[in-house]
């Protein structure tokens, strides 16, 4: 008989990250069109960039990602949206390169990255035992996907990750779990994930996990408390 996700998980070591600990404020940068930098940010901030977010990162002359997380499929897909990022991202690089969920050898990672020039110090790939063993750390919540309409997306893990490294207070802007689209451009991308977001988001909240909004909107659907510079 196969034992239960939550009776494995707690018998599972801690995940290791490939970076420092991270220490201080981070910034989680996704991709919605609301983006803002939160009051009090400056140049000792973390900058953890989901995706193609990144782009919006340099409009406001922040610096390359400490941290990127990079979903699977923009560097080995093949779907038109799949090529479309790779395009946004070429030539571009992070200090730490994250991609969840990786069943394939690092090698077949590394190519990827090359296939669109995109460069890293540190590059390390999560498995879906890893990625569950984070997000149980941080909510308390269960979790391996059974499908792309019941797992969490690469933005919302990305703010588990930042805690999970480390960082704190983390401040998220540029997420919505209304709004569809993307900052970078004008195509209409319909936002998945809403219902297992929300609700990762509102467990951490529970557990006093020093995670914030920036936006009032996404605080009032996500349960963030909302950012006000409490670092004063």
């Amino acid at each position: 008989m196969k034992m239960p996700l939550s009776d494995l998980l707690p018998t599972l070591s801690k995940p290791i990250l490939r970076l420092p600990r991270g220490t201080g404020p981070a910034l989680v940068m996704g991709s919605a069109p609301n983006f803002r930098l939160p009051e009090g940010h400056d140049g000792d901030w973390a900058l953890v960039t989901v995706n193609a977010s990144q782009l919006l990162a340099e409009t406001f002359g922040l610096p390359v990602p400490d941290i990127a997380l990079i979903r699977r499929g923009i560097l080995v897909g093949d779907s038109e949206q799949d090529f479309y990022k790779r395009d946004l991202l070429k030539g571009r690089q992070a200090k730490h390169l994250i991609v969840p969920v990786w069943p394939d050898v690092e090698d077949k990672l590394k190519a990827g990255c090359r296939t669109f020039n995109f460069g890293y110090d540190t590059l390390q790939a999560l498995t879906k035992w890893q990625l569950a063993n984070i997000v149980w750390r941080l909510s308390g919540k269960y979790h391996v996907s059974r499908g792309w309409h019941r797992k969490i997306s690469t933005g919302v893990f990305a703010i588990t990750l930042a805690r999970f490294a480390g960082f704190a207070p983390v401040v998220v802007s540029g997420f919505s779990l209304s709004q569809a689209g993307h900052g970078y451009d004008t195509r209409n991308a319909f936002r998945y994930h809403v219902d297992e977001d929300a609700d990762l988001l509102r467990r951490m909240v529970r557990r006093g996990e020093p995670i914030y909004a920036e936006d009032r909107d996404f605080a009032a659907e996500s349960g963030l408390p909302l950012w006000q510079g409490q670092m004063r």
